[in-house]
């Protein structure tokens, strides 16, 4: 079941051969004071990766902090996508994914969540009693500091596009803050108990909640008003891009619900485990993803319902998966395992085509694509970000 993307990329470094460690199930990384390999010399992204110029891409750089080793466990992207925030386990640091340096650094005072302004003029980070502070993103100076969710239990969904924050609650309580305005939009009881998890629709105007006495329900969150409610426990929630659909995974099954109708489009026998790490619609909502503690990641139909194919060795602990913009190549992850490119416009056939990238590591905890599709960024348990993509080509002289 394995095939390139196409041929020539068997010429290529991103699918050479992959390194001699430790193969899946016997890997314990280190996440600590380990050496790492000298960075490769920086070069800016130049173009969107695509699945015609994939042969193309390769390492263009690596985004190290200025601290002790360690995993960047919280992540965001700035809007425009030239800049990322992490956090790690000491520091809150920006980088400039242009030049690769380090815009600012500071001390992550208990942060666990980091997210950009909708203006990309601020940073908010959480921390885990539901604090918000926020950083002007320039300076990394502390601007404001909110007392937002009194009962939170360290569950949050971000709203990029507006800036919108949703926090929940021990107490079933969830609130929704627009932290650029340093305000409460809205406050409301999702169950009885404590929420569990939060998804935005992918157009804002919706928030899905679970809570642990197995509540699910859709809210139109400026009216506190329930607009649809789910009699099952769930895991995770998540939109399709037209956020009409609600997939709910629980323990066993993911259930397709149409949010309009309020109705249940269709049950996916998924077995235990299955939506540990993954529940992602495509870019187009034609194909939802599910996977984590199960060794293959499956691929659904969402017009019929029906498994699509199953990605051999895409399973287990840290199971990650991001698809580019366009939709046509799907990144995936494992710890202790390889990071491959899927192509997607073929992954209704029996032999799939795949490209695995030669990263030197079997390490990767994360991967995902900034907005404009220019770089592929892989996140190592012991601390660097590796940056993939396709240099732009230098100016000639006098151009």
């Amino acid at each position: 079941m394995r095939r390139y993307l196409i041929a020539c990329l068997l010429l290529l470094a991103a699918c050479a051969q992959p390194p001699t460690e430790a193969p899946p199930g016997t890997f314990a990384p280190v996440l600590r004071d380990q050496p790492t390999r000298p960075a490769p010399t920086w070069a800016e992204g130049g173009e969107q990766v695509t699945l015609q110029n994939a042969p193309a891409i390769a390492n263009i750089g690596r985004l190290d902090a200025a601290s002790a080793l360690s995993t960047v466990f919280a992540y965001a992207f700035s809007p425009d996508a030239t800049r990322l925030a992490g956090l790690n386990n000491e520091q809150l640091i920006v980088w400039d994914l242009i030049t690769g340096q380090i815009t600012f650094n500071t001390a992550r005072d208990q942060a666990v969540y980091v997210f950009y302004s909708a203006d990309k003029s601020e940073v908010y980070t959480v921390d885990d009693v539901g604090q918000v502070t926020v950083y002007d993103a320039d300076t990394g100076a502390v601007k404001d500091t909110l007392d937002s969710q009194i009962q939170y239990n360290g569950v949050a969904a971000y709203y990029a596009d507006e800036g919108w924050l949703a926090l929940g609650g021990s107490d079933g309580s969830v609130q929704v803050w627009e932290p650029s305005a340093r305000q409460s939009l809205a406050t409301f009881i999702a169950g009885t108990g404590p929420v569990r998890t939060l998804a935005f629709s992918a157009d804002g105007e919706r928030l899905a909640t679970a809570t642990f006495n197995g509540n699910v329900q859709v809210w139109d969150w400026r009216t506190r008003q329930s607009v649809a409610r789910i009699g099952q426990a769930a895991t995770r929630l998540a939109f399709a891009p037209d956020s009409g659909t609600l997939a709910v995974g629980g323990d066993q099954t993911i259930d397709l619900w149409d949010i309009v109708a309020n109705q249940q489009m269709f049950t996916l026998a998924t077995g235990p485990g299955a939506v540990t790490d993954v529940l992602e619609f495509s870019p187009d909502g034609q194909f939802l993803l599910n996977g984590g503690a199960i060794p293959e990641l499956t691929i659904w139909d969402m017009a019929t319902g029906q498994l699509v194919n199953r990605l051999p060795g895409v399973g287990g602990d840290s199971t990650a998966t991001a698809f580019s913009p366009d939709g046509s190549l799907l990144a995936t992850s494992v710890l202790g395992g390889a990071v491959n490119l899927w192509d997607m416009t073929r992954i209704r056939e029996p032999e799939l085509a795949r490209a695995e990238l030669s990263v030197g590591t079997r390490q990767i905890l994360y991967a995902d694509w900034s907005s404009d599709g220019h770089l592929l960024l892989l996140f190592d348990a012991t601390g660097p970000i590796h940056v993939w993509g396709i240099a732009a080509q230098p100016t000639p002289a006098g151009g």
